[in-house]
């Protein structure tokens, strides 16, 4: 079946025929020539990504008497990113019509929305239930013609808590109105709603003959606790090219994941709730144009996000919902394209693949990562066809810059095998400084750690030790007025090491963490100290790192005040954290930094490194810039 035997009006097929759709999906197949002939309430069940913006927004659009400047439909979905895409669809199908469109949403200034309202014109309205009911309060929105509401993910906006709007909002429209609802699924509360506010509704349920779609390649790594964003690297270092999301369970993870890829040179944004509209419109602007080639965001923050061209998809760990990774991974593989989905996670998680594969019905095979070898051999052949490119380039241009008659005269008493070998050093001495410890991050099949390993299997946060960095703390942080780019400026110049090469950074509020490579330890234990506007810290190399050649599974910072993480000194008899919970401070420092137990200092006291007499008189305590001590600022390694 075509769209073209759908009975729809002619300037949507033209519409369609211009997008490229031929085809509807089951869903649409179904629904539409249903809503079409028929003034009903409905009822779509069927799952995220197959094809409901269509299946409601055709009939809508059918059904809209364009000569009439009053609202006459409204759309409501869970999130501003849906409310856009919604929107944006429609006004795709309105390219050969007249029907004005507007979306709403929170985030964003009143003012331009209020505008647009008081202007007239606008038909069809979509948009968050907040801002919504928010608009229909302040009088601007008028919903007294409209006869057709939407209520697209409504088991979305039931999780989210704005099913109590929703009701306020039907209730505001016309006496005539009819109600179609799509929900992935049907619990209780949207049963009652169906029940409430719909009159005896058509309902059509698309079935779930397979949750995971055949075109995707499902693989799942298993990772020593402590690497997972290692093994993410390392498996973006071995494609040949990308295009996809990462999605991790926390805002805190999306934004150190997208700050640890960048550091390794994939460039990456993240999308999380701590952003502004303008920020989420600005990276999804960069990132359908391909500026940035990996986003990374949590399961919240993707909805709505719709992007047919994705080929991975990657599992920073697996969400709480296990559907959620249906969800997931549906984001590639489209319109018969080929994808791959990957999962990277611990041995904590490995009973959940199982269910998953239950889940899907599909098998989620156990991968191994690339070899250190194979990574190496793929960045160099991946930088040669790069410079191929480059240079077909200036073949077809044929202009190069005087100076390089300069460049071409000094290089011609150099031997060819030392111009190699400084090109190979000067484009890959990082990279190849990054692998040069070949010791495996994976957990074996029983998802144990291989015993003959350098790390011997006794502690798996040591095996950032093998991976060739050192890690040093530095008593410069977030309250002395610095931020990331500030930080990075500040120890790039003290130490003289490229900021490129600075990573794992962790701001705290009175002292932060880094790691270059080994090869420039003593470059940075060199310098001794880092100013980074009017205050001059310490540069020092960590506990952990000493006591196991650049990273250790026992050191760790002891300390952190109440400000600098959830397992700060607490101040009391008691005692308190050696720096914060199991899974990671409030700031989104990890375990391999803190390791929790008690204060051992007595009441309000830090340990330094020496300890503390019978007194609980502390020594080797490190002094503030001014030269003072306090008890807030005793930080020290065990």
């Amino acid at each position: 079946m075509n769209f073209s035997d759908l009975n729809l009006p002619e300037s949507l097929l033209r519409a369609l025929e211009n997008k490229g759709y031929t085809e509807p999906t089951e869903i649409q197949e179904k629904a539409i020539p249903l809503l079409l002939e028929k003034d009903v309430d409905f009822v779509g069940q069927a799952q995220t990504g197959t094809g409901k913006t269509a299946a409601f927004s055709l009939p809508l659009l059918a059904k809209i008497d364009s000569k009439a400047r009053t609202v006459q439909a409204i759309v409501l979905s869970p999130t501003r990113e849906l409310a856009n895409q919604i929107c944006e669809e429609m006004n795709s199908f309105c390219r050969y019509n007249s029907v004005k469109t507007l979306s709403v949403y929170g985030g964003v200034p009143l003012d331009g929305q209020i505008r647009a309202l008081k202007r007239g014109g606008v038909q069809v309205v979509v948009g968050t239930p907040g801002r919504v009911l928010d608009l229909i309060k302040r009088g601007c929105l008028r919903l007294e013609s409209a006869n057709l509401a939407v209520l697209d993910e409504a088991d979305e906006m039931l999780d989210m808590g704005f099913i109590d709007d929703v009701k306020t909002i039907l209730s505001s429209l016309g006496e005539n109105k009819k109600t179609w609802m799509y929900s992935a699924t049907m619990p209780n509360q949207i049963l009652r709603l169906i029940q409430t506010y719909l009159v005896k509704p058509e309902i059509i349920k698309i079935e779930k003959k397979t949750l995971s779609n055949e075109n995707i390649d499902q693989k799942y790594f298993l990772i020593k606790r402590g690497n997972l964003g290692e093994a993410v690297c390392r498996i973006l270092d071995s494609l040949n090219d990308y295009y996809g999301i990462v999605f991790c369970r926390t805002k805190v993870d999306a934004k150190k994941l997208a700050d640890e890829f960048n550091f390794r040179g994939f460039p990456s944004d993240s999308l999380h709730g701590d952003m502004s509209q303008m920020q989420r419109d600005l990276t999804m602007r960069a990132f359908k144009k391909k500026k940035v080639k990996l986003l990374v965001c949590t399961d919240v923050a993707a909805r709505g996000i719709d992007v047919d061209n994705l080929t991975h998809v990657i599992n920073y760990g697996l969400p709480q919902d296990l559907e959620s990774y249906v969800h997931r991974i549906g984001r590639t593989g489209r319109a018969g394209n080929k994808g791959a989905a990957f999962t990277v996670i611990d041995s904590s998680e490995k009973f959940r693949i199982r269910m998953l594969e239950r889940l899907t019905k599909a098998k989620i095979e156990l991968a191994t990562l690339p070899t250190v070898e194979d990574i190496k051999n793929n960045l160099v052949t991946n930088e040669i066809s790069r410079l191929e490119k480059i240079a077909t380039s200036i073949d077809e241009d044929g202009k190069l810059d005087s100076s390089f008659k300069v460049f071409s005269e000094s290089m011609d008493e150099i031997e060819k095998d030392k111009i190699l070998k400084m090109m190979f050093t000067y484009m890959f001495k990082t990279s190849m400084d990054r692998y040069a410890n070949k010791s495996t991050i994976e957990l074996g099949k029983d998802g144990r750690d291989d015993r003959n390993s350098k790390d011997g299997g006794r502690g798996v946060s040591r095996e950032r030790n093998s991976t060739g960095f050192s890690r040093f703390f530095v008593s410069v942080g977030k309250s002395h007025g610095v931020d990331l780019k500030e930080f990075l400026s500040s120890v790039s110049k003290a130490t003289g090491v490229d900021e490129r090469e600075i990573r794992r950074v962790d701001l705290k509020d009175q002292f932060s963490f880094f790691e270059v490579a080994d090869s420039h330890k003593e470059k940075v234990l060199a310098t001794g100290k880092v100013t980074a506007g009017t205050h001059t810290g310490n540069i020092e190399e960590t506990r952990e790192a000493r006591r196991s050649g650049g990273g250790g599974s026992r050191g760790g910072y002891r300390g952190g005040s109440r400000n600098d993480s959830r397992g700060g000194s607490r101040s009391d008899s008691r005692g308190g954290y050696r720096g914060g919970s199991r899974e990671g401070s409030r700031d989104g420092s990890s375990r391999d930094d803190f390791k929790r137990g008690p204060s051992r200092g007595g009441r309000g006291q830090f340990r330094t490194s020496r300890g503390s007499d019978t007194n609980g008189n502390t020594s080797n305590v490190r002094p503030e810039a001014n030269g003072n001590s306090s008890e807030r600022s005793q930080r020290s390694f065990r």
